[in-house]
């Protein structure tokens, strides 16, 4: 008898035992990419209190959830030279630190982006939460950031993040090597870091490059890498669902602080068993809006007024397609070179003009020098229709030209070559002998830059190099109209067949 009881006190024994490897958790993460700046509360905007407000509660609630920012918090707003790179870290080091009062630090991820590089190389400790770079490297080959971070939740789960930045920026690399730092290939940094972090539930790499080298990455990964999601930025595109590519979930979020994402995993076994995802809208309350409306007719008082804005611009994150903001900022070029056509690549334009509820707002100078901070000026040059199909040829692939004066349909899905059904200038088709004017930014314009962005080869167009600046041109043009009313979705200049 006593043998018997023994044996039934050890079976309860055992099976009391959690396992927790067969065990289903649910992971939440709230992501966002590419805020560019704008992390201080406006009119139509909210800032990074806000995204503290909607994150404690979560954090509360659920223990297996995440808040993460993959790369590009600097480089956006009109600000003072002295306060560039500095006031984006202040706010983002403030905004980690009320969140990790509240025991809640370790769940706050911000992986690196080529704008954080814009002011020189951040010093590893300048992020207090630490900045994720597995392939920035000092000469011993040792990361110079966190390479990886594996938070273990109450549970038990482990997940671990990764950051992982683009290899080829010009300008990252110019400031890197300035440092004696270097930027090793994403694979390579992947196989030296995850197999040294242990068993993991969830592997998440925070990825800021563009969105084919991701597709590419995420393609040539290995299985027993054992990566279940990318978490991306820098194309400043929003995902309603994920893409899928070999197995791997890639999301990203927009950009400028407008909106964030948010997916629910279910993981077991070290594998998603289902996921949801959406994109919420970041807009300010009534209250909100009111009290920040105010506010800005009083700063308004130190500079001009420009003009009226009737509807938003929107352009910022709709870089793959013909944008009112965009049409706009073409138009202006158009109008100060006095050209036939005016182009200029979508990623040049960085911040759209929102209005709140249909409400028209004004303008000053300052607006305006954030939508082109890089300040090109504009070029002339001529070439001919031929050249010109060329471009658009290009753009029906991989879209990049936002255009004034010319309107086309294209088919992506025929052959090289005959991809425009229809082209035409001034109202009338485009003939291939003809020799047009066009405008373009003295960037995409560039030897090493033209095929990227024009599709055509270095030297085949002779350009002019103008004393116009590109955002004193939408200043101006801007004044010229007083009041600015483009419809939101574009002028239909560009037509894609579906």
């Amino acid at each position: 008898m006593k043998k018997l009881q023994f044996f039934i006190i050890a079976l309860l024994l055992i099976v009391s035992i959690p396992i927790p490897s067969a065990a289903q958790e649910r992971v939440t993460i709230v992501y966002q990419n590419d805020l560019h700046g704008w992390l201080f509360p406006s009119s139509t905007r909210v800032g990074m209190v806000e995204m503290a407000r909607i994150l404690t509660p979560l954090f509360e609630k659920k223990p297996n959830s995440f808040y993460a920012m993959s790369g590009d918090l600097f480089t956006g707003p009109n600000l003072p030279d002295e306060m560039k790179g500095v006031s984006e870290l202040m706010i983002w080091n403030h905004f980690w630190k009320q969140l990790d009062r509240q025991g809640f630090g370790e769940r706050v991820l911000i992986s690196a982006g080529n704008h954080e590089f814009d002011y020189g190389v951040p010093a590893p400790g300048s992020f207090w939460s630490g900045l994720l770079c597995a392939n920035l490297v000092t000469v011993e080959n040792r990361p110079y950031y966190i390479h990886c971070k594996v938070v273990r939740c109450e549970s038990g789960l482990r997940v671990g993040f990764i950051g992982l930045l683009l290899t080829g920026n010009g300008r990252v690399l110019t400031a890197i090597e300035a440092q004696g730092l270097k930027i090793i290939p994403m694979f390579t940094a992947l196989n030296r870091t995850i197999p040294g972090m242990g068993r993991l539930d969830l592997t998440v790499l925070m990825v800021h490059d563009n969105m084919g080298n991701i597709v590419r990455l995420a393609k040539a990964l290995p299985a027993e890498l054992g990566v279940d999601v990318i978490l991306s930025g820098h194309n400043h595109l929003m995902f309603e669902q994920p893409l899928v590519e070999n197995g791997i979930y890639i999301f990203q979020a927009g950009a400028m602080n407008e909106c964030y994402g948010q997916v629910d995993l279910l993981v077991k076994e070290g594998k998603i068993i289902t996921l949801e995802n959406r994109i919420v809208t970041l807009m300010p309350s009534p209250l909100g809006h009111v009290t920040m409306l105010v506010k800005e007719q009083v700063d308004a008082l130190g500079g001009k007024s420009v003009a009226v804005l009737n509807h938003s611009l929107s352009g910022s994150f709709s870089r793959r397609q013909e944008n009112s903001l965009g049409d706009f900022v073409t138009d202006a070029f158009r109008w100060a070179t006095g050209t036939d056509v005016a182009m200029t690549n979508s990623s040049s334009l960085r911040m759209d003009f929102r209005v709140y509820q249909d409400e028209p707002r004004e303008l000053n100078e300052g607006d305006f020098k954030a939508v082109c901070p890089f300040q090109n000026r504009l070029v002339v040059g001529k070439v001919t229709g031929a050249q010109i199909m060329q471009i658009i040829e290009g753009d029906a692939l991989d879209f990049s030209n936002q255009v004034s004066g010319i309107t086309y349909r294209v088919d992506p899905r025929r052959p090289a070559g005959r991809r425009v059904i229809e082209a035409k200038i001034g109202g009338e088709s485009v003939s291939p002998d003809r020799v047009y004017t066009l405008t373009h930014n003295s960037y995409c314009t560039r030897p090493e830059n033209i095929k990227r962005y024009l599709y055509l080869e270095p030297g085949s167009i002779e350009w002019r190099k103008t004393d116009l600046i590109d955002y004193k041109v939408v200043i101006d043009y801007a004044r010229n109209l007083k009041v600015i009313d483009y419809p939101s979705k574009g002028k239909g200049r560009i037509v894609t067949v579906p």
